[in-house]
């Protein structure tokens, strides 16, 4: 029988198992069977029990109505007769106990005081007795609850007659269990030997990876082919296996380096932005659920666009590699450091325990980063503004605190650079007035906004108009007047000023080439930033503007300051000396505030010098300033370079300037800077004069 079963096809062994799993059906009826039974006598126990209790009601019911406590007890003594009832109770309509009974010897004896309303009802699982309560009705019409009938029943008789009828079932279901136990036990080699053999070679292979050791099953059926295609998947997956690995090491390998990309800066190997706003999220859940403080550093690098501008942005990524190995270097392990982009560090503190070792931390910092820096043979010098902030102190959320921290940083900077400062709220203030200021600037210029105002530069000996400064005047469409000294710097820093003195420059030269048509000759000093001298074409620039505006170079004059003549590169002084040779003259300003040195005045063409109004404020009173005066006129002499006092506002300082020689003067004793068209009346009312 074994041997044809072999010979059999999956299909026809699959028969053969279904019936083997009908014999398994036939088992669970059969203990379908035994849960019917069980439910069976269940009804029907309740059902005999409810009507047995219906017709001593019946039987009572006079009794209970007539108060006949005797009648009643003789119908219960009647139970002794039905051998289920071990317990019975009549209660009145009010609930008290009128008649009972108890079989003699019986087990489960109740209290009469046992309120039948509490106890549990029906057949209950594994309980030995079962309790009804049954209401006594009045014969009357509107059926009167009058009493209540409590039935206590053995459920002994009960459970020995369903445990003969669930062993009988038993008995029949275990004698079908061994015989579909005797057939599986005949049939599962030859079904499911093979399965196991093909399985346990499988698990094998896979464990070892030994594939050509494989030797596929010798079954003529359907597992016989299946033995002879997993040899050949076998055979495929040898060859593929090198391949695979070799694409699962280069996978994790840029997997690696996406990673690395994903959160570490390129140049300095830190963890970068996105890095650090995570490490900011896991500070604040510390604090939130440790209460473990921390301070918030934010690092911008001074001077760092100066290198980046001169030396070029290979030398700016070595230096910013150099900044972050010292930064490592001088925080504690469990400290955190990023590079946010640009020049910009970020650090957190984490578990610090005062204000004083915050400090120690900020000043290691700014020390080791002003040590000159070894860049491409080039000794280099920078230096760090750090803003500080606090969490919880300031704030609890990484906004607020970065903001704080950005707020505390510039504040450092205007401080001087090169130091740091803790957050206060009014740095936030003095931020968004700021950013607000900064709004508006770069929309200045689209609105015509920014308009040139004219100071007279007056000979002093004849007290006529000689010149005129070109000041630039922020005017808002509103009329409000914005102080130079609250934008000039703001746009110096954005770069903005390149575009505001091309535009000065242009009007400076067309309105100067209309007076001298008019009024005769004169000339206009525009004053020009250090930061327009790296522009390597202003030299064209100038010569172009004063030629679209048809005015001759001798009537125009550039002021630059001590700073610009300090910058001693190649390209400021190839555009001065050009300047210079095409017959633009060059003037100091506030000469005697700065570092200058009398070098620069034989260095460079320079045809003016103009002395600063904090000497001249002093005069004529102050020795020390009457004494620099005296200098620097005697200076301009030796050299042939005409002088302008700035800041004239008194006959005395005038005086005093005229006695010591000064040629030229400007200054609100002579007027205000004012527009084109009140210079042009001064001008106006000086030829009527004549």
């Amino acid at each position: 029988m074994t041997n044809l079963f072999n010979n059999l096809s999956i299909s026809k062994k699959l028969q053969v198992v279904n019936l083997i799993i009908i014999s398994l059906v036939t088992l669970l009826t059969t203990i379908s069977l035994s849960l019917f039974l069980y439910g069976s006598l269940q009804d029907n126990y309740e059902k005999y029990s409810y009507t047995l209790a219906g017709l001593l009601a019946e039987s009572a019911n006079s009794a209970v109505v007539f108060n006949d406590q005797k009648v009643a007890a003789e119908i219960l003594a009647n139970l002794n007769k039905v051998t289920d009832v071990v317990h019975a109770e009549i209660y009145d309509r009010s609930g008290k106990p009128f008649a009972g009974y108890t079989r003699s010897g019986a087990a489960f004896k109740e209290a009469l005081n046992v309120d039948p309303v509490k106890l549990p009802l029906g057949f209950q699982f594994g309980s030995l007795s079962m309790n009804i309560v049954q209401p006594m009705l009045s014969i009357a019409s509107n059926q009167e609850k009058i009493g209540t009938i409590w039935l206590q029943m053995n459920l002994r008789p009960a459970y020995a007659q369903l445990s003969f009828q669930v062993a009988i079932l038993l008995l029949l279901g275990a004698l079908g269990f061994v015989l579909v136990a005797y057939l599986l036990n005949r049939m599962h080699g030859s079904i499911t030997q093979p399965l196991i053999s093909l399985a346990n070679e499988m698990r094998k292979i896979s464990r070892d990876e030994k594939y050509a050791a494989y030797v596929s099953g010798k079954n003529r059926d359907e597992i016989g082919e299946l033995s002879g295609v997993f040899k050949i998947m076998v055979q495929e997956i040898t060859k593929r296996e090198s391949s695979l690995n070799d694409e699962l090491k280069e996978r994790r390998s840029i997997e690696a380096k996406l990673s690395k990309m994903a959160n570490f800066d390129a140049v300095t190997n830190l963890p970068n932005r996105h890095s650090f706003n995570n490490q900011i999220d896991r500070a604040l859940l510390n604090f939130k659920y440790e209460h473990e403080r921390f301070a918030l550093f934010f690092i911008d690098l001074d001077n760092f666009k100066f290198v980046n501008d001169t030396y070029g942005h290979q030398a700016g990524d070595l230096l910013l590699s150099t900044v972050a190995e010292r930064l490592l270097g001088t925080l504690r392990s469990v400290d955190f450091v990023a590079r946010l982009g640009g020049d910009e560090f970020v650090v957190l503190i984490s578990n610090h325990t005062d204000i004083s070792q915050i400090n120690t931390v900020a000043e290691k910092i700014i020390s080791i980063l002003s040590k000159p820096f070894e860049v491409e043979m080039h000794e280099l010098f920078i230096g760090a503004s750090i803003g500080i902030t606090i969490c919880p102190d300031n704030g609890e959320t990484s906004e607020i605190l970065q903001s704080q921290a950005d707020s505390a940083m510039y504040q450092a900077k205007n401080l001087g650079k090169n130091n740091f400062q803790y957050y206060q709220a009014e740095l936030l203030h003095a931020q968004e007035h700021r950013l607000k200021v900064e709004a508006q600037l770069r929309r200045a210029l689209e609105r015509n906004e920014i308009v040139p105002f004219y100071q007279p530069i007056m000979d002093i000996s004849s007290k006529k108009i000689a010149g005129f400064e070109t000041l630039v005047r922020w005017i808002k469409t509103d009329g409000t007047m914005i102080n130079p000294d609250d934008f000039i710097p703001l746009a110096e820093e954005l770069g903005l000023i390149i575009d505001i003195g091309s535009f000065v420059m242009k009007a400076a030269a067309v309105q100067t080439e209309a007076w001298v048509a008019k009024f005769g000759a004169m000339f206009v000093a525009v004053n020009f930033s250090s930061r327009q001298f790296k522009l390597h074409h202003l030299a064209s620039d100038v010569m172009k503007v004063l030629e679209d505006a048809g005015l001759a170079h001798q009537y125009f004059e550039m002021e630059i300051t001590e700073s610009v003549l300090m910058d001693n590169t190649s390209n400021s002084m190839d555009t001065i000396q050009q300047l210079s040779q095409n017959g633009i003259s060059i003037s100091i300003d506030d000469f005697g505030t700065g570092y200058s040195s009398l070098s620069y005045l034989t260095s460079f063409p320079v045809s003016k010098i103009k002395i600063d109004r904090s000497f001249v404020a002093k005069l004529p009173d102050d020795k020390n300033a009457l004494a620099v005066v005296t200098a620097i006129l005697g200076i301009a002499d030796s050299l042939s370079l005409k002088v302008v006092a700035e800041g004239i506002e008194t006959e005395e300082q005038l005086e005093c300037l005229f006695a010591l020689g000064c040629e030229y003067g400007q200054g609100y004793y002579f007027s205000k800077p004012v527009p084109a068209t009140k210079a042009a009346s001064l001008l106006a009312r000086q030829l009527e004069a004549l």
